[in-house]
């Protein structure tokens, strides 16, 4: 496994608790040396074919993480062949169960909620397929799951929006909660909150996709002409940061209203960095992923088998003081990720 650093998060009280039953919970018996046998006779004829299905490579982040993936599978002499479900769960769904019927050596996950892709991961198993996802949130069943951890992610850039209005204020909040990631965040979102009693959500907007961008601008007018007392706007992924941003110079407001959010693009970056509006968020290192994951797929095929089905990589803060310069990107292995290390 490539030595990227790891956040190893234990979750307390009753997500804790979640978390040990569905690590208890039945789920399909791992069979890794079955997958190293399949591996083994079909490589004798050709060499390892892999099947990525994504939601929606429409998305950056979801691309970044499938280019990396491709581009360290190939440097093993494999082969990836790749389906946009652009935004159709089913149809990303039939093309994982197409590429199982196709007898590929294994099958990757590029960002779909893997509790949506149950029927997927039961066919995989069957025919002794490692199942692999990236982004898709662990679920009893899946092989290895790489991402973030977005309860902390969430967590950390809420806790600072709070800090930074001083524990009063009021806050729009814009997300589209099917993505697991995306899900993960809106309840961290919450739970920090809920005991921040001089802090207001004053609306909660659930962002249509596809057409996140023109709904993102749209909304975010229509809810400050109505609400001139709103003080943060907190946004699911960064996607919506160019909208939202423009939309809130387009009723004059940028000089009263911030927004963080996640993810960490560098269209984003850009923001941050020319002083708009759009101040912070956690990056995430899409391309590491997207290689670690192929670091875990070949062990699979090889027969490793894993004591945890879940793999948490380190993430970077972006602020004005912390973002790259133009063209680069973060150190993921020595870059702050609290603002306590920015200096």
């Amino acid at each position: 496994m490539a030595q990227h650093s790891r956040i190893v998060h234990v979750r307390t009280g009753l997500v804790a608790l979640a978390v040990l039953a569905l690590l208890a919970a039945p789920a399909w018996t791992s069979t890794s040396r079955g997958y190293a046998a399949h591996a083994r006779a079909k490589s004798s004829a050709k060499h390892v074919t892999i099947g990525l299905v994504a939601v929606n490579l429409n998305s950056p982040s979801i691309t970044r993480i499938k280019d990396a993936f491709v581009k360290a599978a190939r440097a093993r002499g494999w082969t990836v062949n790749v389906f946009d479900g652009r935004g159709d769960q089913v149809a990303t769904n039939n093309a994982a169960i197409n590429y199982i019927q196709r007898h590929v050596n294994a099958i990757v996950n590029d960002a779909s909620p893997n509790a949506q892709m149950t029927g997927v991961i039961k066919r995989a198993h069957q025919a002794h397929i490692p199942f692999v996802s990236i982004y898709g949130g662990f679920i009893p069943g899946v092989d290895m799951e790489v991402g973030t951890n977005e309860f902390v992610n969430a967590s950390m850039i809420t806790s600072e929006m709070v800090a930074r209005l001083g524990d009063r204020g009021r806050v729009v909040k814009e997300n589209w909660t099917v993505l697991q990631a995306l899900r993960d965040r809106d309840h961290a979102f919450h739970a920090v909150l809920s005991d921040e009693k001089g802090i207001t959500i004053a609306k909660e907007i659930e962002i249509k996709v596809p057409g996140q961008v023109d709904d993102a601008y749209n909304q975010t007018v229509n809810v400050l002409r109505s609400d001139h007392n709103v003080d943060a706007i907190w946004i699911g992924w960064d996607e919506l940061a160019p909208p939202v941003v423009r939309a809130i110079k387009a009723v004059h407001y940028a000089h009263k209203i911030f927004v963080v959010g996640f993810d960490g693009n560098p269209f984003a970056w850009d923001l941050i960095r020319s002083g708009s509006p759009y101040i912070m968020e956690p990056a995430n290192p899409f391309e590491p992923m997207g290689t670690e994951a192929v670091g875990i797929m070949a062990q699979l095929l090889a027969g490793k088998q894993f004591a945890v089905h879940e793999v948490f990589m380190r993430p970077c803060l972006i602020t004005r003081q912390t973002v790259p310069a133009h063209g680069q990107f973060p150190n993921w292995n020595t870059c702050p990720f609290f603002t306590g290390e920015t200096g």
